[in-house]
């Protein structure tokens, strides 16, 4: 199969992106727009190229009428990551720091192409305050969580702090869990042997997404 120009590659992954985030395709206004092209008539050469190359296929006379075709053995792998690809919710924030107040809901969420971490998480976290930058995870990052009802020493997890939430790595020796930050401005937050005493893991962070 013939292979993509670099601006090809680049409008096939904003279609596959836009279609799972939408669950329809971009019309060619959007497409236009996106990659700041002068005219309709350039989206359309690109989508005829990419019709002709075997990537997609088109309805004439529908501005959406767009289908990615699956298998297509794009240099990148494009329909095998349509495939997995899955929206993930921001469920809302959480501080790394002292807990604080419940995660407030939010209606956002992101595309995030399938393989990229170690595991299928569940949902995402943006990151409030600096307790854990020593593990490179700095406020206004997405942490993606997993959930999970158990997990290993070592683990950065979210969990709830009667009734408040935090993010920290969590370590456990007989009946005593310690919730550690990566930074040395701030203590440790322990349960059991005379420390707090309610402690609800939500899950294990497997990512973190930073914006630029």
């Amino acid at each position: 199969m013939e292979d993509l120009t670099k601006r090809q590659s680049e409008i096939l992954d904003y279609l596959v992106a836009h279609i799972a985030a939408k669950g329809y395709p971009p019309t060619i206004r959007e497409i236009r727009e996106a990659f700041g092209l002068s005219s309709n008539r350039g989206v359309v050469d690109h989508l005829r190229a990419l019709e002709k190359k075997g990537r997609i296929r088109r309805e004439k006379g529908s501005s959406r009428a767009i289908e990615i075709v699956q298998g297509s053995g794009s240099t990148d792998d494009t329909g095998r990551w349509l495939e997995q690809v899955r929206r993930y919710p921001v469920a809302g924030r959480i501080v790394a720091g002292v807990p604080a107040p419940p995660m407030e809901e939010d209606s956002a969420g992101f595309v995030i192409g399938g393989g990229l971490f170690r595991a299928e998480g569940d949902f995402l976290l943006e990151v409030k305050g600096d307790s854990m930058e020593g593990d490179h995870i700095l406020e206004g990052d997405l942490v993606v969580v997993k959930r999970v009802e158990r997990c290993g020493n070592g683990d950065t997890v979210v969990a709830m702090i009667d009734g408040e939430a935090t993010v920290k790595r969590y370590y456990r020796t007989g009946d005593t869990i310690e919730l550690r930050p990566a930074n040395p401005s701030y203590e440790p937050i322990v349960f059991g042997g005379g420390g707090k005493q309610h402690c609800r893991l939500v899950g294990i962070v497997i990512g973190v997404i930073r914006r630029y």
